[in-house]
């Protein structure tokens, strides 16, 4: 008998085989495994999992496999040398004379189950014996059917005291219940025996026949001897005390894992809000079995194991965000033997960067903004929309929805919010956009020249009139847009006239006795409540029914807070590109332009930025320089908070004293962040509050 007595033949699949093949196959054939082949990596998969009528596709199987490593190839001419490796897993290959086989751990183990004294099974325990491991064979009443020397010199035992002992008086009971229920091996388990008083390294490996748990094989290594013998080595003392001072004193924190994800070696430090215990007690267990430890480091084995690359991943919880990266090595067949993952806390990195970081992204942000809008929106009259906030998303869903018709629109809104710039972009995104788009602010013209504008007149219409005529804006609006600004603003009589000609679609110069037709697109615009006015007699109802066929409203500057730093920064490299200047502005800066409310909305901050922009010095604009101007804008007086002149009501008082404190916490740190942690509160709060200090500030002045 030798080696060549345990040699089976395999069945292999590709991931391209369907499971009814391979199941009709197995039928047929006595396998005890499948082997997937994935490029050049072959997989193991018990076989009855497939005949239980498993359903789950090679391609998932491959998924689910690629934590595991692929199976290594030895030569049949060192299986004797190496017969330690074929013990350490569950099954082999082996190249033999040219063609792959397969070795299973339990074909030995079970051999060394029978009590005879043939020289077969003879030659198989010399072979045992031979190997710097204790091996014991137990029967499922935990008595020693078979054992090697090397176990009984590692537990202590006599050859004649074995046939009395039990072994899970040794191991413990729940080893051998776990590996009987399951059917699943139990490895690198250490355990200090009653014998010994030493700690050894136990696997304990189920003996199966016909799915059936018959008995255990126990693979025992003596921990001190191993430890003993590698440090004899002086190499190796000096690599080790190395490795151990580079992890002492190494700030990031530094793991080890096998390609299984066994923990093999760790750093002192360590970041604790990634392990409930320091990861140096948990040497010799499986990370991805353990819930105290992070996700993260779960997430970073797995990328590794599936990629076979580096892999970085970056996790905030809170106010404590961490970078992990994970590094694979390989061994000479191409596998992956090791992980070795760094991880790095980056709240103190954060804290000293913040500032700079947020200014750089944001700046980076803003340009990848503005070549989106670029590519999304026609630019008209060197203008373009500009938002990030979805309020203004949902208005330009609106816009371009309109642009696709030519409904009357009502454009609505505060002014200085852009109604002009929505108008343009209606005109430019619709079919109209090769013809005449004419606006006319019609409070800016006065009454008795409104009609002639609008309509055009013949000539010598009336005393003064081109002796040419004119064209009314009407009708230099054929084909296109017209857009009516502050439509609120004409008088009554041009209201009607107006009407008239919506309805009829054509119009009548002045003193022509011949209607001209017009095909225009109106959009009007108002920074007042026309049903208001409607209902005050100042507005004509049916010219307000008829222009309201699709009312859109913009939104203040101030309920879209997040279009405030896009704007400021669009405006500033307006300014920069005209004075051939270099400004940006810092984040503490644009913290306070947004805690502004702007009353004058999109217009008001362009002003403002161009004053900004002059009084600043130096290339970054800090928030110093803006909260001097916003504090002009709306100046604040700050008394000495608790002092009072006189007896007030306490909740006056406290809200004077709230008002004074946020004041001077935005004075002195000039950053609603910075501002929130000296005030104990959410930065949302601070700005929230100085917001409502700023407005105000004009009705203490009135």
């Amino acid at each position: 008998m030798d080696l060549r007595t345990f040699l089976r033949d395999p069945i292999f699949v590709d991931r391209m085989t369907s499971l009814a093949a391979v199941s009709e196959r197995l039928r047929t054939e006595d396998h005890v495994y499948v082997f997937i082949v994935n490029g050049g990596e072959i997989f193991a998969v018990k076989s009855f999992n497939f005949l239980l009528g498993q359903q789950e596709p090679l391609e998932q199987i491959l998924d689910r496999l690629a934590s595991e490593s692929s199976l290594k190839i030895i030569p049949f001419a060192d299986l004797t040398e190496r017969v330690l490796d074929v013990l350490a897993e569950s099954v082999t290959l082996v190249k033999y004379e040219g063609n792959l086989k397969y070795i299973l751990r339990e074909d030995f183990l079970l051999t060394m189950m029978s009590t005879g004294t043939n020289s077969e099974i003879a030659w198989l325990r010399n072979l045992f014996a031979s190997i710097p491991r204790g091996l014991m064979i137990v029967d499922l009443n935990y008595a020693v059917v078979n054992s090697n020397a090397e176990a009984m010199r590692m537990l202590r035992i006599s050859e004649k005291e074995l046939p009395k002992m039990r072994m899970h008086e040794l191991f413990g009971l729940q080893n051998f219940l776990y590996v009987a229920d399951t059917h699943n091996s139990l490895l690198n388990q250490i355990v200090t025996t009653p014998t010994s008083q030493a700690a050894v390294l136990v696997d304990f490996v189920p003996l199966t026949m016909y799915q059936v748990v018959t008995g255990f094989a126990l693979v025992l290594q003596d921990l001190p001897s191993v430890e003993a013998m590698a440090m004899e080595l002086d190499s190796v003392k000096q690599l080790n005390q190395d490795l151990e001072a580079i992890l002492s004193t190494i700030y990031d924190e530094l793991i080890v894992v096998d390609s299984r994800g066994k923990l093999l070696r760790a750093s002192d430090h360590y970041i604790s809000s990634q392990w409930q215990q320091p990861p140096n007690t948990l040497i010799g267990q499986q990370i991805l079995k353990l819930d105290s430890v992070d996700e993260l480091i779960h997430k970073v084995i797995r990328e590794v194991q599936k990629k076979k690359r580096k892999v970085s991943l970056m996790q905030s919880n809170g106010d404590y965000p961490r970078l992990s990266v994970g590094n694979p090595l390989f061994h000479k067949a191409g596998g992956l033997e090791r992980i070795v993952i760094a991880s790095r806390d980056l709240t103190e990195v954060s804290r000293l960067r913040r500032e700079l970081e947020q200014t750089r992204k944001q700046s980076e942000d803003y340009r990848q903004e503005l070549e989106r809008l670029r590519d999304r929106v026609t630019k008209v009259h060197g203008v373009l929309p500009i938002y990030a906030s979805p309020l203004m998303h949902e208005v330009m869903q609106e816009v371009e929805r309109v642009a696709q018709f030519s409904a009357t629109v009502l454009l609505s809104g505060e002014s200085g919010v852009g109604k002009e710039i929505i108008a343009n972009t209606i005109h430019s995104l619709s079919e109209r956009r090769d013809h005449p788009f004419v606006k006319i602010n019609c409070a800016a013209i006065p009454d008795t020249l409104l009609e002639s504008e609008l309509f055009g007149y013949e000539k010598g219409a009336f005393s003064g009139a081109s002796q040419q005529g004119k064209t009314g804006l009407i009708i230099k609006a054929h084909k296109g847009s017209l857009f009516l600004d502050e439509i609120s603003e004409l008088p009554p009589i041009i209201q009607g006239k107006l009407l008239r000609a919506i309805q009829e679609r054509e119009v009548y110069p002045v003193g022509a006795t011949v209607p001209l037709k017009f095909d225009i697109q109106i959009i009007a615009a108002t920074n007042r409540s026309l049903a208001e006015l409607v209902a005050q007699g100042k507005f004509r109802e049916d010219l307000f029914y008829r222009i309201n066929v699709f009312p859109i409203t913009i939104p203040p500057l101030r309920e879209r807070k997040e279009d405030i730093a896009l704007l400021a920064n669009v405006f500033l490299t307006q300014f920069n590109q005209t004075y051939k200047r270099s400004l940006r502005l810092s984040g503490a800066a644009i913290e306070l332009l947004e805690a502004y409310p702007f009353p004058g909305n999109v217009r008001e901050l362009q002003n403002l930025i161009q004053r900004i922009a002059i009084k600043n010095d130096g290339e970054v604009i800090d928030s110093m320089v803006v909260e001097r101007i916003l504090m002009k804008q709306d100046p604040i007086t700050v008394r000495q908070p608790g002092r009072f002149p006189q007896v007030i009501p306490l909740e006056q008082a406290f809200a004077q004293v709230e008002e004074e404190l946020v004041t001077l916490a935005i004075k002195q740190f000039h950053s609603t962040t910075k501002a929130a942690k000296a005030l104990g509160v959410s930065q949302a709060t601070v700005s929230r509050k100085y917001r409502q200090i700023l407005n105000r500030a004009p009705q203490r002045r009135a």
